[in-house]
């Protein structure tokens, strides 16, 4: 239409609808949804950072985020839910959503410490430390971030039987996000900090 215009238009003429605002959503789709999440995963490792001050442990968190949007892609796919303003809105909000997974039992493995020798006296392996300070950091809060979760998917299951698209999509992505959330700070986070994780007792 604003080649029309251009080409055979008056001077200064222009063509106008209320639907080139979804129009022009599309115009810029790719690139805002590229800043706003690079934005989102900055603002993580920022904030992440300055709570644990470990480099480390501040990818580990990072990384499991990155892992949940991934994923969070790839089931739209298996869904038949395509990129839109509304999906690409839960795939920005899935980054603060899903870094809460992560971070507490993150946290609480920097603040257990764990002994130097087991109880016949033999001293412990960096491995066995790390693999003492993960299962700790599980214990401490593996019970509050699974409850977490439970809150959050029983919020939104009352959507499960929506025919609204929005409703349906929202709980589909929601949905995804919990799960992938919960199996990379559950699972995926604790094998990665009893390999690599950091010896230190910073808080």
């Amino acid at each position: 239409m604003r080649s029309l215009t251009d080409e055979y238009g008056p001077e200064g003429t222009f063509s106008f609808s209320e639907r080139y605002f979804d129009y022009e959503s599309y115009v810029v789709f790719d690139k805002e949804t590229i800043l706003n999440v690079s934005l989102a995963l900055a603002a993580v490792f920022v904030i992440m950072f300055l709570f644990t001050a470990n480099v480390v442990i501040t990818l580990f968190v990072l990384l499991c985020v990155i892992l949940v949007d991934l994923f969070v892609f790839g089931l739209l796919f298996f869904w038949d839910i395509t990129l839109n303003s509304v999906t690409i809105v839960n795939i920005v909000i899935a980054i603060g959503l899903s870094v809460d997974y992560s971070a507490h039992i993150a946290h609480a493995y920097l603040g257990i410490n764990p002994p130097k020798t087991d109880s016949e006296g033999r001293m412990l392996t960096s491995h066995e430390m790390r693999v003492f300070k993960a299962r700790g950091a599980l214990g401490a809060m593996g019970t509050s971030v699974f409850h977490g979760a439970l809150s959050t998917f029983l919020a939104i299951v009352v959507l499960a039987p929506s025919e609204s698209y929005i409703f349906k999509s929202f709980f589909r992505m929601w949905f995804g996000i919990i799960v992938f959330g919960v199996a990379n700070g559950f699972v995926l986070l604790p094998v990665l900090l009893s390999l690599c994780g950091p010896l230190n007792d910073v808080v």
